[in-house]
């Protein structure tokens, strides 16, 4: 078995582009394969980095050197593009939000546990050293026992500003699910029950829209997570 993981990034967006770019200096994973809908864009992000660009995911995973795929395409595409991998085969890295259901979730897991591949979800806090040191410290009881974790996210995020790298298909609920909630939220709620290593048992959670840019979403939200600890 080769030393060096070869890979195919699906999708050649802004987020496709950040995963070949950290990438590009790591001597144990290369980048094989872009696929985009948008064979220009596929062969310029392909040519950046010596791989092969398609334009379909099929033709990638017909790729025999492809031994795993990174999902980075837009969100409603998630769970079948992670179930067309693993049966072919493949090993998977899925951008979060991992899919729009539970039940897509659910599907993509037993595709994988079916085909026996890897398929791990972005959930990126979890590599940030401030991030992993707080939870070292939560359970090696420094600060006490914690009975209570408080995270807040104030910002505004706008894809249809001249200045954003991201496509207006973030403000598509049917394409992204709610903006904010799919877009941010997988990090807020995976980083708490993380710190804690306690899965969550119940949620109660209510939205508010505050503003036009997000179409009638909740752009205002509470929720509150109980563990099973």
């Amino acid at each position: 078995m080769s030393r060096v993981l070869s890979v195919g990034i699906v999708g050649a967006g802004v987020i496709g582009r950040l995963h070949m770019a950290a990438i590009g200096p790591l001597d144990t994973v290369r980048v094989a394969a872009v696929m985009d809908i948008d064979p220009t864009r596929a062969r310029k992000a392909a040519a950046e980095h010596g791989a092969r660009a398609f334009t379909s995911l099929d033709s990638l995973l017909a790729d025999r050197s492809v031994a795993a795929v990174h999902v980075c395409s837009p969100h409603d595409q998630h769970a079948a593009q992670v179930t067309a991998a693993a049966a072919a085969g493949r090993h998977v890295l899925v951008e979060k939000p991992m899919a729009l259901t539970l039940a897509d979730c659910d599907r993509m897991i037993a595709a994988c546990q079916r085909a026996g591949t890897v398929l791990m979800v972005g959930q990126v806090l979890r590599y940030t050293p401030v991030h992993r040191k707080v939870r070292a410290l939560i359970g090696a009881g420094a600060i006490g026992t914690v009975g209570h974790l408080v995270r807040r996210r104030c910002g505004h995020f706008d894809p249809t500003s001249p200045t954003s790298p991201y496509g207006r298909w973030y403000l598509d609920e049917q394409v992204a699910g709610n903006c904010l909630l799919y877009g941010f939220g997988p990090h807020e709620y995976d980083i708490l029950h993380w710190y804690i290593d306690s899965p969550v048992i119940r949620v109660y959670a209510q939205g508010t829209q505050s503003t036009r840019l997000y179409q009638g979403q909740a752009d205002s939200c509470s929720a509150l997570l109980t563990h099973a600890n």
